[in-house]
């Protein structure tokens, strides 16, 4: 088991083996020559989407996410106690 400083949230996206950007691409009427085309250029956009998107997770850790926990739990905790 790695810890969570080691874990990428990339790595975390990969273990789910789903794509939250799937639908891209979709073609609905396959006899349809322009919807063709249209998905065609979206699954393009929606591959870049992905790779962008997994560079990005791929900078932050599971360390990271409950380090951002800890602040907000200490935040709001400041809330509750103000009243506010």
């Amino acid at each position: 088991m790695r810890a969570s400083d080691a874990l990428s949230l990339a790595d975390v996206y990969a273990s789910l083996g789903v794509s939250m950007l799937a639908g891209a691409g979709t073609v609905e009427s396959p006899g349809c020559l322009v919807e063709q085309a249209v998905a065609n250029l979206m699954d393009d956009f929606r591959r870049e989407a992905e790779a962008l998107l997994v560079q990005r997770l791929s900078e932050k850790t599971l360390a990271d996410i409950a380090a951002a926990v800890k602040r907000l739990m200490k935040k709001d905790k400041s809330r509750n106690m103000h009243g506010t």
